[in-house]
């Protein structure tokens, strides 16, 4: 039996619902599983959320269709951070695996970029990153804007990636009037 740790931020519910399936599935695989919510000391607006991405606009056509820019952009891009509340659990060193789950907020969300640089005990962990965003899941905005970024941070950490899930939906905060689900059909075609 594995010692299983699900930490996750969740700001709408989606990557909470998400942790709480896993957490289910692998009790029921008969692995001990303890679970924790990070939680920010204050929430942010989300229409202020997108703030500091700004420098991002100007050099994401470049992103897309650069290899080698990427590269160069996630080792001098400064991830946005927002503080948390202590930890339930400020060590993750008795666990056999780590699952960290986070919204795509373009990068990693800025309280779970907190969690990583907070939390002790990476070294020689096995993590495994879930995430949840809106939208098709394509292959350079969804998929390694977040988890390119995120692997060097885990691997800077000590630590060893030997997974990933990206869920997909519909749902964006900013829009009211279901935009992302004609943007989803028109690129899924």
């Amino acid at each position: 039996m594995s010692r299983v740790l699900i930490v996750h931020y969740s700001r709408s519910g989606h990557t909470a619902r998400l942790a709480n399936v896993l957490a289910d599935e692998i009790r029921l695989r008969g692995h001990a599983v303890d679970t924790e919510a990070i939680r920010v000391e204050r929430d942010w607006n989300k229409w202020l959320l997108p703030l500091p991405l700004l420098p991002l606009l100007p050099v994401l056509p470049l992103y897309l269709l650069s290899a080698s820019f990427r590269r160069v952009w996630h080792r001098v891009f400064l991830q946005p951070e927002q503080a948390i509340l202590p930890l339930a659990f400020p060590d993750v060193s008795a666990y056999d695996l780590v699952l960290l789950g986070t919204p795509k907020w373009l990068y990693l969300s800025f309280p779970a970029a907190r969690w990583l640089k907070t939390v002790r005990g990476l070294e020689g962990r096995r993590v495994a990153p879930f995430v949840t965003f809106c939208g098709p899941p394509l292959a350079v905005f969804e998929l390694e804007m977040l988890f390119a970024p995120l692997d060097d941070r885990l691997h800077a950490r000590g630590a060893t990636v030997v997974g990933r899930l990206a869920v997909s939906s519909d749902y964006h905060p900013y829009f009211f009037f279901g935009e992302m689900q004609a943007v989803f059909r028109l690129i899924s075609r």
